[in-house]
């Protein structure tokens, strides 16, 4: 469907996509970028540029909640130090029953 004001808009046509050199096919279009549209909340038309490889479909991680004592004693450890690694960030996650991603 037209929306009216706007144009078909195809990957790698803005200077934003636009490789240094011709692509191989000699389109002068970027292999690495995409163009969307979309409408903000005022009804205004956008153009977003995206990477090819980012994949909006894929489903967002988790957030960790973390409960009060352990945001406590993580924000004690970070007054003290700001890397806690090796053997202290194993236990510290051990103790507050996390895993060591999540006490980073």
């Amino acid at each position: 469907k037209d929306i009216p004001g706007t144009s078909a808009i195809s990957p790698g046509t803005s200077k934003e996509c636009a490789p240094d050199s011709e692509s191989p096919s000699g389109t002068g279009e970027a292999d690495y970028c995409r163009r969307i549209l979309v409408r903000d909340a005022k009804g205004t038309i956008r153009e977003i540029v995206l990477p090819k490889g980012l994949d909006l479909d894929r489903p967002k991680r988790t957030r960790t909640s973390f409960t009060a004592e352990q945001l406590y004693r993580l924000e004690l450890e970070f007054q003290r130090c700001q890397y806690v690694v090796g053997r202290e960030r194993t236990e510290l996650a051990r103790q507050l029953n996390l895993s060591e991603t999540q006490v980073r």
